[in-house]
């Protein structure tokens, strides 16, 4: 369990960690943080115990000895904290958006005993939620299928990805996303792994597939480009710590 006096600062999605390093930055650093910027939420994250504090502003002018960093770092580094950042980060942007009851409009405030929040004037309890989204890696012949997304920093190539629909399973999403996208059909779906993505509320889960059938059509407003790579011979693809870089270097 991590340690009760551990706090971890959050402006605009970012980690302040010490700088040279991905401890988080502490309570002096906090301390310096809100001489200058108002405090949106502080609050305990359950049941890691340590504390998750969310400052206004971008992420810049960080402390003396402090850096920001967005968590892809972390997780890229294996830093044995990185989880639990995660969590603190996925929940300061749950409370962001659920400060009143969807049910009556009253303000909510935090259940005495579970991660959720009440609403004090009709009872309504409200609980943290996951959009589950699947990523998949195309296969075809030894070749790779990467993409580059017309809204989704677009001089990356990465894999295909979209978000579950209701009434559909995560296999059925992989081959919908693939065929809308693409215009190619996929067989042999197969489940990697899974990553809970704070931005904000994401569960990315992680597929490899067998191309079937078809050619590639792209669908304008989504992709820009896609094209079959060689594993050996990659182009500019996300960096470590993200599923896509998982799916396509098998990390």
């Amino acid at each position: 369990m991590e340690g009760p006096e551990r706090i971890f600062v959050f402006g605009d999605g970012q980690l302040l960690v010490r700088a040279g390093g991905l401890e988080p930055a502490g309570a002096e650093a906090l301390a310096a943080l809100q001489k200058t910027r108002a405090t949106l939420d502080d609050f305990a994250v359950r049941p890691q115990g340590v504390r998750a504090v969310g400052v206004a502003g971008a992420a810049d002018d960080p402390p003396a000895g402090c850096e920001w960093v967005r968590l892809r770092t972390l997780l890229g580094a294996d830093a044995p904290h990185a989880a639990a950042a995660c969590r603190a980060l996925g929940l300061l942007n749950w409370r962001a958006a659920h400060r009143f009851c969807g049910a009556c409009g009253g303000a909510l405030a935090d259940h005495a005993v579970e991660t959720a929040r009440t609403c004090g004037a009709c009872g309504c309890t409200e609980y943290p939620s996951l959009a589950p989204a699947v990523i998949v890696r195309v296969e075809k012949e030894g070749k790779i299928l990467l993409a580059r997304h017309v809204q989704r920093i677009p001089d990356l190539w990465t894999c295909l990805a979209g978000y579950v629909e209701l009434g559909e399973s995560l296999e059925d999403c992989v081959r919908r996303e693939v065929k809308e996208e693409t215009g190619i059909e996929v067989g042999d779906v197969r489940y990697v792994a899974s990553q809970h993505w704070p931005y904000p509320n994401q569960m990315m889960v992680g597929f490899a597939a067998q191309w079937q059938a078809g050619e590639l059509t792209l669908q304008p407003e989504e992709l820009s480009e896609a094209r079959w790579f060689d594993p050996a011979a990659l182009p500019k693809i996300p960096p470590r710590g993200s599923m896509a870089w998982r799916l396509i270097c098998g990390g």
